[in-house]
């Protein structure tokens, strides 16, 4: 089509070449020149006003909020170094503002050694020279009795037997016993259901042998026995004492058990012995 279309241009160009311009045509083109203004394009901004503020207050914001927090970590490592002050410095203030109470010995020897300051500046040098190696006489009949009362309660409770066991060790460390402790100790010696505590109790009266109402109450105690653990420590006991101690009740049971065919053979060979020795 290209080359039909050049044909024809070429085979006709000398009608093209005769045409010509009109003369007003140059004139309009060049008044239409003169009166056109140049186009003003709007410029348009890459960022508005209203963008920019809003950045502009987002920033101020994050500003103060970085601020704050960080002031808020301030305070808080304050704090937690005051809260980490080591206490001894508290309690050494405490210690020095409030002082220790004093125990009623430490005044008693405070006001003791101010006695002996005061006697020392005095005119009696042999005065001052006795309070000086004054001693204090602390009264134990207090703790006696309440160490007796202790071991009372002990061997009365009737529901455990340890506790009895208890008293009666505790009574072993008394230096002498009285009428009461000896009455307890024969009563769990002759009636207690247990047999170690009816032992222990035998072994208890037998620390006071020295005693001659403690040898007189063992062997009141042997003529009513009638276990055989305790008749054989009962009669070990006998087994030391001359045969004039040994009263005619005690020397029958002795008899008796050695005759008795139902008697344990342990006790019986102990009662032999004892009765061989007349």
């Amino acid at each position: 089509m290209k080359d039909s279309l050049k044909k024809y241009i070429n085979d006709h160009r000398d009608e093209f070449d005769n045409l010509e311009v009109p003369d007003e045509m140059f004139d309009k083109i060049m008044s239409k020149l003169d009166s056109s203004t140049p186009s003003v394009s709007k410029t348009r901004p890459l960022f508005p006003l209203k963008t920019w503020a809003i950045a502009a207050s987002v920033t101020i914001i994050l500003s103060f909020g970085i601020f704050n927090l960080w002031s808020e970590k301030e305070i808080d490592k304050t704090v937690i170094a005051t809260k980490q002050t080591p206490k001894k410095e508290d309690e050494n203030l405490v210690e020095t503002l409030i002082p220790k109470k004093e125990s009623e010995t430490e005044t008693k020897i405070r006001k003791n050694n101010a006695k002996v300051l005061a006697n020392n500046s005095s005119d009696s040098p042999k005065q001052s020279i006795g309070n000086q190696n004054f001693v204090p006489n602390y009264n134990t009949e207090d703790e006696d009795h309440s160490d007796k009362a202790n071991a009372i309660e002990l061997m009365n409770n009737e529901f455990s037997a340890s506790s009895r066991l208890q008293g009666i060790a505790l009574v072993k460390s008394f230096s002498e016993y009285d009428s009461k402790i000896i009455d307890f100790l024969s009563e769990k010696a002759i009636s207690d259901e247990n047999t170690n505590v009816r032992l222990a109790a035998v072994s208890a009266l037998e620390i006071q042998k020295q005693n001659p109402a403690i040898t007189n109450r063992i062997q009141q105690i042997f003529i009513q026995q009638n276990d055989p653990m305790v008749q054989k420590e009962l009669i070990s006991f006998l087994a030391e004492k001359q045969t004039s101690e040994l009263s005619a009740e005690v020397n029958t049971k002795l008899l008796a058990l050695a005759q008795d065919p139902t008697t344990v053979a342990f006790v019986k060979d102990e009662a032999y012995a004892v009765l061989m020795k007349y």
